[in-house]
Parts: C-alpha cells; structure tokens; sequence
C-alpha cells in the first residue's frame, strides 16, 4: 500500500482549490464539532460499550432503552421504553430525584449523581 492513497486525489486537490467542489469541503470541518459531539463514532467523548454518564432529553439509544427499563420498574408505570430520552423519561428522572433526595445533577439529567444513587 501506499501512503497517500486513502486521499481520494492527492494531485488534484492542491489544484482544485478554485474548483466549486471547495464549499463543501470547506463546510465540513465548520460542521464537523457538532456531528462529532452527537454521532456515535466520538471515542474521545464516551468509549464504545461505557455508559457516558449523562443523559439528558433528546438522547436516545440502548443506555436509554436500559434507564427508561428500570424507571419503569421502580414503579414510574408512565416512562415507555422507546429508547428516546423524551418528556416522560425527564420526568421519571426527576421524581426519582425528589424521591431519593439526589443532589448534583440538574433536575430530570441523568447524570453521575442520579446514576450511583440509582445503581
């Protein structure tokens, strides 16, 4: 193999820095933070398999799926399992909250707090 070929074209992108195929590819690194910050594929931000510690509405995912399980085996019969960290889920989090008296985590956040109190 060699080095470069990963580069779709390694002599033409030098030349092409005038071509119309430049917004894009400038566009990309501008929207990259945000996609990288809620894709999957961020290693940096949580490893694959670990529980990244936080939830908080508009989540969604199998740590979801797992919370909304247990709330609603603690009694909070109105969270579904829909695997999307919604209104219901919120609310679940934030009775549990009230209930165990759960100080650290802002009201109705999954976070470090609530997780170990709960665990």
């Amino acid at each position: 193999g060699v080095p470069g070929t990963a580069s779709p074209a390694p002599s033409g992108s030098a030349r092409g820095t005038a071509s119309p195929g430049t917004p894009s590819a400038a566009a990309r690194p501008a929207g990259t933070p945000t996609t990288a910050a809620s894709g999957p594929g961020t290693p940096v931000a949580k490893p694959p398999g670990q529980p990244s510690g936080t939830l908080r509405p508009g989540d969604s995912g199998p740590e979801v799926s797992e919370l909304q399980e247990r709330l609603y085996g603690q009694g909070f019969t109105y969270v579904s399992r829909t695997g999307v960290y919604d209104e219901q889920t919120r609310r679940g989090v934030a009775q549990l909250q009230r209930d165990r008296d759960i100080k650290g985590d802002p009201r109705g956040i999954y976070g470090p707090a609530t997780r170990a109190a709960f665990g």
